[in-house]
């Protein structure tokens, strides 16, 4: 039994072993052993715990055998047992303290809590003496222990054995009586008494020998091959790997050596194939084919946990989850949002958050959020939204903002925006500028001050305070004085050179060196000099007296004399014996601090101050430009200051800022959230630590934990101290659950309110004799026959020794022993490949393993080791081969790693770089060229040698001129050889490398006119004559106009005269160069036209003309008409008849034919270019018998037309030409030019009266009438009759037998006296000269009577008779729609309605605002679309931005404007050109477009409602009405309403970033130099800028979100515009252009703020001020009126002048309320020149701007 139980305790791991040579076997049945012992067998050594539990138990089994022996019966010892904890670690004092018992030695017991009730009277009554001997033996049990320890012996005591006799045998005991064997009992009793002492004796001595040795852990097995192996065994688990167990852990290592087991072997250490070892801290090494490659560890870029050895410096940091973190870093966990951690000493802890109960019923959970947010906060009757920032009621200093259903509240700040700010408004918090608060009390902005001084008036201005000095009136006289107590200087003294004199006081001048004495007489100073006295010379002992004098630049000056040279204006000299003296003017202390050098003067005076470097005028406050904290004060040269009152800090350290001037606490930033000093928060990133800013910098630590009411609590938010639920050994229960105790599973747990319970498993009787505790379980169980092993799977168990194979460990083989398998792994064989993968058991030829990568079979890799070859694993087995290239696509590749390529050339062997020159080496005159694998070659240049035909000598490169090389002749210098072109012509000579040649000379010819042969010589085979060659034989022309016919023969050339033929007609012409005449036809204008012939003239289609007899005829074509209804086409003289059909007969095209009798009517039918043919009718025309006799006039025959004449025509000749001839015909007139006679038919001219008073006289062509009608007057005019125009009085009319002609009188040029003006009279023509009339002043100038003018739009004015006369334009009432507004036309007066405008603006570095309010930032420095009608073309405006010197950023340079043609182009300064010219404005191009300056800002107005407005450095704003919806494109969007498609490209793609979707509106280039373009990239200037710039700009923008922008907020969202600020002040970086860039975000945002109907009053003294002329009364308005009121609109009344100007109102210089503005200044309107008011004016008044 005790073989079998050491068994089971070895496969729990449990064995009890030997210790100091003495050999301890705890027994677990019938004692009651804990089984802790067997858990941990290194308790089995006993140690004084050990001994205490052993002797526990010891002294219950002792006390439940002797109350059995007293046969107390199984009651009381269930009882006594039932009381007992089931605790293995109860001791002594748990049993003797029983739950109402106690029990000590020598005391009396309770004997009734011990013995049943039924025997207690028999046990007091009887046996007296049994209690004591009880009583003995337990104390004795109890005394055992303390006295000299003891333990439990193997062998089970006398005692027990006597009672388990007993039981053995119960009817020997029962039938006894109770009483009679009592003594034997006690003598056995003693006997056994006896026999304990014994053995108690032996066991103390055992005990010391325990105590006195040392225990030894038992070293566990290793297990592997399913089964354990002893320490210090060996075994193989294949044929390669060896193994070792040490300490319980198997060791496993390669064979080396085997050819068939890779691996390597490292400083005597093996290691397997692809294993990864580090032989040291800072290498790295791996075994690859049996090689080992080692590489030094690199140092980590990021946090790492502490510097070592290799990498001696390191930050401190944590790397959590695949991410770096830098020391002191509080974040989230990316794989459980519910997990805060932090990284504190390179170490990360995590702590689970704990949700705040949510504030609102619903709250919503995020994905990659921890706890459910509400989407809103609630507070004080407020409501804010997620992310909505404003201050709570009542306290408007905090600023609280919603996040997750949480207030953050912090302290609003407020900048310092000037010196004195008055006290917040109501409702306010920080102290606004509009007023000053000084001294205690309150002024308001323009209010006086009470200052010290009683000669300054002070007045608050936005927060500052501004002295100025009283204003004194002008006193008549040069120099006054100031007298005591007074202000101003009066006549009753004088101040000269600084001081002040009395009335009527005489002084000597300080500052003069000459002796001068002035008087001070009412205000005047008059100074004379005054003379010295001669001094008498001293007599000289040898001569006459003599008196020394001195001479100095030409001028003479007696001894003893002073004087200030004129060439030297601060130096004063003195004459001393003869001898001038000159030294520097000793200038006077003066009796102030700070003088000043006035312009001119020698010496300072106190009439100013000049201090830090700057002059100031006395009187003047000032403030110290070295220290802004101090207000001085200049006062007769002296500058006083005063520090400013500075409100106290609450820190130890305050800091004041550069400009600011009272100091202040800095401020705390932690995790991007700022905290004023001495604020206490929890720290936004661990609400586990508190902290608190102090000095700028948050001091944290953690909270402190108050201890928990429970034993077990459940971690909170940061302490433990929920007691919801339990947290033991590890792990979290609810309340309420049951659980298995973590480390005894024979107990059962219970979680009740942060207190755990534990109780022990109640055990089921057992039915067998010897039942047995199997391992693992709680209770004891009866044995049974030997168990089956179960298998997973499903699989059926397998019997007591029975071998099985695991269903997943196919690779190892299992015996079943005792319900228990042993398995080991079965041996593989050797694969028949060289790289087998692993397979599931063995290695398997499937697949390959290379280099520690499994690869499948087939597929091919490059070789890790060899470069350029190429690897492929098949059936397990690795092949490398070198790598196939493919051909390269150049001729010459370089040699590359693996394949030619061609980034370089290979070339006869050599390589050479891409780009590289090189010599040829098979031609050293060349110079070869490699391009990406491509060379060429070309010969090397060489000089110019200065001769034309020179020699390369062999050996070198280049010709020189020692020889010659002549059309492939070589000659030496001086040689002659032939001419290699024409040998046997000419000859050549070679000359220092030129060649010369000359012809050999020519024998006479034999002819006349010989023609060149060979060698151009004259031969006698064919002619020349003429510059031309003829053959021999040949007939040909004489010269021209010769009229011979010639020959050549032999050279002889021989002509004779040519005959002309007779010629038919009567009029013949020779041409010139002609040599016969020819028949000639008529001449009219320049061009001939053959006899018989008709044309029409090009100037009258409708008139025809036809040449007979050499005379040409012209007239008007007369229409006949044959048809009922002829039809007259565009370009038709006459109408036509449709269809060639005439009286029933059908003609043809071309045919002709006689309509009627008439002959001369004729019709033809012609072709049309559509349609059918049709006929045109006509009357024919008769030639014209020019200088036929009447008598010789034939009349025309039957069916002839025309009349003949019977003798011949007069002819044209030269010596008519020119001359008139009358035909026949009245109506015709004939002219002799050009040798033929021109007959026109006359012109009748146009009748002005009925046709039916038409006549036409005998003789005469044309009819008359006997009077005119006057259609215009209806009115008749007698023939004759004269009248004047009454339209026109310099159009005179006259009626001439029915013709009205009209002639137009000219004005001769008029010159008047000087002072007359010219002028028309009643019912004249022609200007008179007459007196003056009185001239009007208009605007500084001097306007003459009559001259118009106009102011505006709607007013034009006029001078007349020096009376200024003003007419202006009134416009009807109406009224737009709720989507209209009212918009001008360029150069009209009354509005029309158009669709409600969207603007677009850019500004700032630059920003781009879309039509659809999308903020945009792009950086490029090139020419881009801004704006652009996409579908009509109507408009495009286009911007190019300049870098100004920064690179990264950009700003608008220049505004191009194109519309239908014309080029408008805004340029820096408010400069403007139209189509490349400069225009002064306003400009006005009428209908199209209009430009003018209001203030400092040019606006474009164009037609369809398109405005521009440009403030000359960077602004530019586009406003479009809104019937362009969904038409523009540009940077500035589509204006289609969403902001999300505005980033769309000029292909209508979306863009992903801005950079990309602005270089997309890039505009070309123009071709030629310009200046450099740079596209735009992403760029973030605040990221370069350092922490310090980026707080320096948000503190600068935050005014955007302060007081004076408050009303604006509400209807435009200053976020954008603050980020857009913020990045400007990033960009522009320190100094001053950060007031610029400043002022141009804050004007953006009130530009957008006054379209929003809100104007925000937020310029100061010191923020963005504009200056305006104030001596001219202007002052300065944010929104001024933009059509101020004038002197000559200031009748229009107020509401009708608004109506008229829809121009946007700008901010600007404007007159203020109750002035008008005339001429540039601001006047009362009584002041306004006289000007006489009339109505509407003329529709012919035109505005006086400069037209385009």
């Amino acid at each position: 039994m005790n073989e079998k139980r050491r068994s089971m305790e070895a496969q729990r791991g449990g064995s009890v072993t030997p210790c100091c040579g003495v050999k301890t076997d705890v027994a677990t049945e019938g004692h009651g052993v804990d089984p802790h012992l067997h858990r941990h067998p290194e308790a089995a050594c006993l140690r004084v715990q050990g001994i205490q539990v052993v002797r526990a138990k010891f002294q219950r089994k002792a006390i439940t055998t002797i109350l059995r022996a007293q046969d107390l019966g199984p009651v009381g010892v269930s009882e006594a047992t039932a009381q007992a904890q089931p605790s293995s670690q109860m001791g002594a004092q748990d049993l003797a303290q029983q739950p109402g018992e106690t029990l000590a030695c020598g005391a009396k017991p309770k004997v009734a809590g011990w013995l049943p009730r039924r025997q207690q009277a028999s046990m007091a009554g009887r046996g007296a003496t049994l209690l004591p001997l009880t009583l003995q033996l337990f104390c004795l049990a109890l005394v055992v222990g303390p006295t000299g320890g003891g333990v439990v012996s193997t062998e089970r005591p006398r005692l027990a054995r006597t009672y388990e006799q007993q039981q053995q045998f119960p009817t020997h005991h029962s039938s006894a009586p109770t009483g009679a064997p009592l003594e034997e009992r006690l003598d056995r009793l003693e006997a056994e008494v006896v026999g304990l002492r014994e053995q108690n004796k032996d066991l103390q001595a055992r005990v010391r020998q325990l105590e006195a040795c040392e225990c030894h852990p038992v070293t566990p097995p290793c297990w592997a091959l399913g089964r354990a192996w002893p320490e210090g065994a060996r075994w193989e688990p294949d044929t390669c790997t060896a193994c070792l167990c040490q300490e319980g852990t198997s060791h496993c290592s390669p064979k080396l050596g085997l050819p068939q087991c890779p691996g390597c072997s490292h400083k005597g250490q093996p290691y397997s194939e692809g294993e990864t070892f580090s032989p040291d801290a800072c290498t790295t090494c791996q075994c690859l084919d049996r090689a080992v490659t080692c590489t030094q560890k690199p140092c980590p870029v990021g946090p790492c946990p502490e510097p070592g050895t290799c990498c001696p410096h390191c930050e401190p940091g944590c790397e959590y989850e695949g991410k770096s973190y830098e020391e002191g870093t509080h974040f989230l966990s990316t794989s459980n949002p519910c997990l805060r951690c932090s990284c504190l000493r390179s170490l990360v802890r995590c702590v689970p958050m704990t949700c705040p109960p949510s504030p609102c019923p619903e709250p919503v959970r995020r994905p990659g959020h921890c706890c459910p947010a509400c989407l809103g906060c609630s507070e004080g009757g407020l409501h804010w939204e997620h992310g909505q920032e404003q201050a709570p009621l009542g306290d408007p200093c905090r600023i609280c903002k919603c996040l997750e259903g949480h207030l953050q509240c912090h302290q609003r700040e407020c900048a310092s925006l000037c010196p004195y700010p008055a006290r917040p408004l109501p409702g306010t918090c920080c102290p606004v500028c509009d007023g000053c608060f000084l001294n205690g009390r309150e002024y308001s902005s323009g209010e006086p001050v009470v200052s010290g001084d009683a000669c300054s008036h002070c007045r608050c201005t936005n927060g500052s305070i501004q002295c100025e000095p009283l204003p004194c009136p002008s006193v008549p006289c040069r120099h006054p004085g100031r007298l005591p107590g007074q202000c101003c200087p009066v006549c009753h003294g004088c101040e000269y050179q600084g001081h002040q004199y009395g009335n009527q006081e005489t002084f000597r001048p300080q500052e003069s060196g000459r002796c001068s004495r002035c008087l001070c007489q009412a205000g005047e100073v008059s100074c004379e000099e005054q003379e010295c006295p001669v001094t008498p010379c001293a007599l000289s002992d040898s001569g006459p007296q003599l008196c020394s004098a001195c001479v100095l630049d030409g001028e003479e000056f007696p001894d003893g004399v002073q004087w200030e040279p004129d060439s030297h204006p601060c130096t004063t000299c003195s004459c001393r014996d003869g001898i001038p003296v000159c030294g520097a003017l000793i200038c006077p202390l003066v009796p102030c601090e700070h003088p000043t050098h006035l312009p001119g003067a020698c010496c300072p005076s106190c009439e100013r101050c000049t201090y830090r470097g700057q002059v100031y005028a006395n009187g003047q406050n000032f403030t110290d430009a070295a220290s802004p904290c101090h207000t001085c004060h200049c006062q007769d040269g002296t500058v006083s200051c005063s520090l400013v009152e500075c409100p106290p800090t609450t820190c130890a350290r305050p800091q004041s800022s550069p400009g600011q001037c009272c100091p202040s606490c800095p401020d705390c930033v932690l995790e991007k959230q700022v905290f004023v000093d001495g604020q206490r928060f929890s720290h936004p990133g661990d609400p586990c630590q508190e902290c608190q800013c102090q000095e700028g910098q948050a001091h944290c630590q953690p909270r402190a934990c108050p201890p928990a009411p429970c034993a077990h609590p459940l971690p909170g938010t940061c302490c433990y101290n929920d007691c919801t639920g339990c947290a033991f050994a590890g792990k979290e229960y609810p309340n309420g659950a049951d659980f298995a105790h973590p480390s005894d599973p024979c107990r059962l747990c219970r979680c009740l309110s942060g207190h755990v319970q534990c109780l022990a498993r109640r055990c089921p009787p057992q039915s067998c004799p010897k039942p047995v505790l199997p391992p693992g379980e709680c209770c004891p169980q009866c044995p049974t026959s030997p168990a089956s092993c179960p298998q997973s799977g499903g699989a059926p168990p397998v019997g007591h020794l029975e071998p099985f194979s695991p269903p997943d460990q196919p690779c190892h083989r299992c015996l079943c022993l005792h319900g228990s398998a042993s398995c080991q792994r079965l041996p593989c064989p050797p694969a028949p490949c060289t790289h087998p993968r692993q397979g599931p058991c063995c290695p398997a030829c499937d697949g390959c393993l290379y280099q520690g990568k499994e690869l499948v079979s087939g597929e091919s890799f490059p070789s890790p080791s060899v470069p350029c070859h190429v690897c492929l694993c098949w059936e397990g087995s690795v092949s490398c081969q070198p790598k196939a290239c493919t051909p390269a696509p150049c001729p010459f590749p370089a040699r590359g790693d693996c394949c030619p390529a061609c980034d370089g050339c290979e070339y006869l062997g050599e390589s050479y770089l891409s780009s590289q020159e090189f010599q040829d080496p098979r031609e050293p005159c060349s110079i070869c060229t490699c391009l990406r694998g491509f060379v060429t070659c070309r010969r090397r240049p060489c000089e110019s040698p200065g001769c034309s035909h020179p020699l390369t000598s062999s050996g070198h490169c280049c010709p020189t001129c020692h020889g010659c090389l002549y059309h492939g002749v070589t000659a030496a210098s001086t040689e002659t050889f032939p001419d290699p072109l024409a040998p046997t012509c000419s000859i050549c000579i070679c000359q220092e490398g030129s060649v010369s040649c000359q012809k050999k000379p020519c024998p006479p010819a034999a002819c006349p006119h010989p023609s060149p042969g060979p060698c151009s010589c004259p031969v006698c085979l064919s002619c020349t004559l003429w510059d031309r060659q003829h053959q021999d034989g040949e007939e040909f022309e004489g010269p021209t106009g010769s009229c011979e016919r010639c020959r050549c023969q032999a050279g002889q050339v021989t002509c004779v005269q040519l005959q002309c033929p007779p010629l038919p007609c009567p009029l013949q012409v020779t041409e010139q160069g002609a040599c016969c005449p020819r028949c000639r036809g008529c001449l009219a204008r320049g061009e001939e036209h053959p006899e018989g012939s008709s044309w029409v003239p090009p100037d009258d289609p409708c008139s025809s003309c036809m040449c007979h007899e050499g005379v040409v005829t012209c007239a008007r074509i007369q229409c006949v008409s044959s048809c009922a209804q002829p039809h007259q086409g565009p370009g038709d003289c006459c109408p036509r008849c449709s269809g060639c059909e005439h009286e029933g007969r059908k003609y043809e095209p071309g045919e002709s034919f006689h309509p009627g009798a008439d002959p001369c009517e004729v019709c033809i039918c012609e072709l049309q270019p559509e349609g059918p043919p049709s006929l045109r009718c006509h009357r024919r025309q008769c030639p014209s018998l020019v200088g036929c006799p009447l008598s010789q006039l034939l009349p025309p025959g039957p069916q002839h037309c025309c009349p003949t004449c019977a003798e011949a025509l007069s002819n044209c000749t030269e010596g008519l030409l020119g001359s008139e001839l009358a035909p026949p015909n009245p109506c015709y007139t004939c002219h002799c030019q050009d040798l033929t006679w021109l007959c026109v038919h006359r012109a009748c001219p146009e009748l002005h009266c009925p046709p039916s008073e038409y006549h036409t006289r005998p003789g005469s062509c044309c009819p008359v009438c006997l009077d005119c009608v006057v259609e215009a007057e209806d009115r008749r005019v007698a023939d004759g009759q004269s009248w004047r125009d009454p339209s026109n009085p310099c159009v005179t009319c006259s009626c001439h037998r029915g013709h009205v002609e009209c002639q137009l009188e000219e004005c001769q040029a008029l010159v008047c006296p000087e002072g007359w003006v010219q002028g028309h009279e009643a019912d004249s023509c022609c200007q008179r000269c007459q007196a003056p009339s009185p001239s009007c002043e208009h605007q500084g100038q001097e306007v003459a009577s009559g001259e118009h003018w106009a102011v505006d739009a709607c007013t034009s004015c006029s001078c007349v008779a020096g009376t200024v006369r003003c007419q202006s334009q009134r416009c009807p009432l109406f009224s737009c729609g709720p989507d209209e507004v009212p918009a001008l036309s360029p150069g009209s007066c009354c509005p029309r309605c158009l669709p409600r405008p969207a603007s677009c603006m850019a500004f700032g570095d630059p920003h781009y605002r879309t039509f659809d309010g999308r903020l945009l930032h792009f950086q490029g420095s090139c020419s881009y679309v801004l704006a652009k009608d996409c579908h009509g073309g109507d408009f495009s405006v286009q911007v190019t931005n300049d870098d100004r010197g920064r690179r990264g950023v950009s700003w608008t340079q220049e505004v191009s404007v194109l519309l239908e043609g014309v080029s408008v182009r805004l340029l820096q300064g408010q400069e403007v050109t139209v189509d490349g010219h400069p225009v002064t404005l306003p400009f006005l191009r009428e209908s199209l477009l209009y430009v003018e300056l209001r203030g400092s800002t040019v606006i474009l107005h164009a037609q369809p409602g398109l405005q521009v407005l440009w403030d000359g450095q960077s602004q530019v704003e586009v406003r479009v009405p809104g019937s362009y919806r969904g038409q523009t494109c540009g940077l500035c969007g589509n204006f289609n309403g969403f902001t999300q498609d505005d980033l769309q490209a000029p292909s209508g793609l979306l863009l992903p970033t801005e950079a990309a979707f602005g270089n997309s509106w890039q505009v070309p280039e123009e071709p030629g130099p310009g200046r450099p373009c740079v596209k735009g990239r992403e760029v973030d200037p605040c990221r370069a800028a350092g922490y310090r710039g980026r707080r320096e700009a948000n503190a600068r923008c935050a005014v955007l979100k302060s007081a004076p922008f408050a009303r604006c907020h509400a209807v435009v969202a200053p976020e954008p515009f603050f980020a857009a600020c913020v990045y400007d002040l990033c960009a522009c970086g320190p100094g001053p252009s950060a007031d610029s860039c400043l002022c141009d975000a804050l004007e953006a945002y009130a530009s957008h703020c006054r379209q929003a109907g809100v104007t925000p009053v937020w310029r100061s003294p010191t923020l963005c001020v504009v200056g305006c002329p104030l001596d001219r009364g202007f002052v300065f308005d944010e929104c001024g009126p933009p059509c101020p009121r004038t002197c000559f609109n200031r009748h229009v009344p107020l509401g009708q002048l608004a109506t008229h100007c829809v121009r946007p109102c700008v901010p600007g210089c404007q007159c203020p309320a109750g002035l008008v503005e005339h001429e540039a200044h601001c006047i009362p309107p009584e002041d306004c020149p006289p000007v006489q008011l009339t109505g509407d004016p003329p529709p012919s008044t035109r505005p006086s701007p400069t037209r385009g």
